[in-house]
C-alpha cells in the first residue's frame, strides 16, 4: 500500500497533516484515476453533517494530465471527495455525479514536507 501525507494550502479543514494510506484505485468514466484512501487522523464528521468522524475519502487529480494513480511529482494537487451515496469503495467507472468535492489538498512524500508545504525543487 502506498502512503502519502495530505495537507492543504486552500482549506483550514484539511490543513492539518494527515497520513494518507491508499486502499484501492478507481476510475472515472472519463478515464481519470481516483484513489480510495484512509486519512489518519480522521476528519470531524460534523463538518459534513455526519455523526462520526470520517477516514475514508476519494482523491483525484486537480490538473489535466496529472494521474493520481501514478504520482511523479510533489506536492500532487488533488480534489478531496466523498461519495454522494454509499461507501467510497465503489464500482468503476465513477461518474462526476457520484461524488462531491469537499476540499482541495496536496499529497506530499513525508509528514515534514506536508507540514512545511515544501515543493520539489
Amino acid at each position: 500500500m502506498s502512503v502519502y501525507y495530505l495537507s492543504s494550502l486552500d482549506s483550514s479543514l484539511f490543513e492539518p497533516v494527515r497520513r494518507c494510506t491508499v486502499i484501492t484505485t478507481l476510475a472515472f468514466d472519463t478515464g481519470r484515476s481516483a484513489l480510495v484512501v484512509d486519512l489518519d487522523p480522521a476528519v470531524v464528521g460534523q463538518n459534513f453533517n455526519v455523526g462520526e468522524d470520517l477516514r475514508r475519502f476519494i482523491l483525484t487529480s486537480r490538473f489535466q494530465g496529472d494521474d493520481v494513480a501514478a504520482i511523479d511529482h510533489f506536492p500532487f494537487f488533488a480534489y478531496i471527495c466523498l461519495p454522494r451515496t454509499g461507501s467510497p469503495e465503489r464500482e468503476t467507472p465513477l461518474r462526476a455525479a457520484d461524488v462531491d468535492i469537499v476540499g482541495r489538498g496536496e499529497l506530499y512524500r513525508t509528514a515534514e514536507d506536508a507540514s512545511a508545504h515544501r515543493f520539489d525543487p
